[in-house]
């Protein structure tokens, strides 16, 4: 059962990420129900997983997809 909170918070995350609206680690935190360290955990395991880089926005507040330079 622990596998399936992952994949929901991960897809939670995947979606928060997308519409810009994750908010700062802490509150993030608290929308995935998790520790805020947590959070960090699972965007380490998310960039690793989708081979591309999240970094946080001051100016939108929120975690969001990098776009890659080829």
């Amino acid at each position: 059962m622990g596998g399936l909170k992952y994949y929901e918070r991960t897809k939670l995350l995947i979606e928060l990420i997308e519409k810009k609206k994750t908010g700062r680690p802490g509150e993030l935190a608290r929308k995935l129900g998790i520790k805020e360290r947590m959070v960090y955990n699972l965007l380490d395991d998310l960039r690793l997983t989708l081979g591309q880089e999240i970094s946080y926005c001051k100016e939108q507040r929120s975690y969001c997809f990098q776009e890659k330079n080829n």
